[in-house]
C-alpha cells in the first residue's frame, strides 16, 4: 500500500497524489499495489490510514509526502510523537504543539531499510539521502501512525519525502528544487520493490 497526499496550501498539485493514483492497481514484485490519497487534515488523517490498513491488510506500507525545500528523495528514519506547524491544514487547523498518541513513546523508527533504500536509489541515478526529520506537520503525523500500526499489525512501514515535480514548478514559474514526475514515480516503484525484496529475504527492519 502506498499513501500520497492531496494538494495543500499553495501547492495545487501534489506529486504524491499523482504517484499514489498512478501506482494504484499496479503489480510490483508480484504484489498488487493499493494507492490511497490522504487528506491534509489532522482530524481525519489517522482514521483514513487505519481504516485503509484494516481493509487491505498489506505486507508493506509506504507513505509519500511533499517536501518542497528538498532536492532529493529522502526516506525518513524517525517520526516524532508531536504536531507543531506554522501553517494550517486544509481544514484551517494549525497545531501549536501536541502529542499524536499519549500512549506511545516520543519517537518511532521506520521499519523500512532506509539506508539501503537511499543507496539503491542513488545507484539507479535518482538523487536520494536518508532524512532524520519528517518535520511536525501532516507528513510526520502520517508517518507516526503508519509505523505505529506496522508494529501493532506486523507489516513493514515507513515514509519517504519527495521534491516538487518539475512540470508544476515550470508551469507556475517557481524557483523551487524539483524532479520530473516520472523520476519521482520511478523512485516510488523502486522503493516498493526494494522494501518487498528485503522483507522476502527475511530482513524487514534495518
Amino acid at each position: 500500500m502506498v499513501f500520497g497526499f492531496e494538494p495543500f496550501l499553495d501547492f495545487d498539485e501534489n506529486p504524491t497524489e499523482l504517484l499514489a493514483s498512478g501506482l494504484d492497481g499496479k503489480t510490483i514484485e508480484g504484489e498488487a499495489v493499493t494507492g490511497v490519497v490522504l487528506p491534509v487534515d489532522y482530524a481525519r488523517v489517522e482514521k483514513c490510514i487505519v481504516e485503509a490498513v484494516e481493509r487491505v491488510a498489506p505486507s508493506l506500507v509506504i507513505g509519500f509526502g511533499l517536501a518542497q525545500s528538498r532536492e532529493r528523495i529522502t526516506p525518513e528514519k524517525i517520526a516524532v510523537n508531536y504536531r507543531l506547524a506554522s501553517q494550517p491544514d486544509n481544514a484551517g487547523v494549525r497545531m501549536e504543539g501536541s502529542r499524536i498518541d499519549q500512549s506511545e513513546p516520543d519517537g518511532v523508527f521506520s521499519n523500512l531499510p532506509v539506508e539501503a533504500l537511499a543507496s539503491s536509489l542513488n545507484s539507479a541515478g535518482i538523487p536520494a539521502a536518508v532524512s532524520l526529520s519528517a518535520g511536525a506537520y501532516l507528513c510526520n503525523n502520517a508517518m507516526f501512525v503508519i509505523v505505529r500500526e506496522s508494529r501493532r499489525r506486523g507489516f513493514c512501514g515507513g515514509f519517504i519525502h519527495v521534491p516538487c515535480h518539475s512540470e508544476w514548478v515550470s508551469k507556475k514559474n517557481k524557483t523551487l528544487a524539483s524532479l520530473p514526475l516520472s523520476t519521482i514515480t520511478r523512485a516510488a516503484e523502486l522503493s516498493v520493490s526494494h522494501a518487498l525484496r528485503s522483507s522476502t529475504a527475511g530482513h524487514p527492519r534495518p
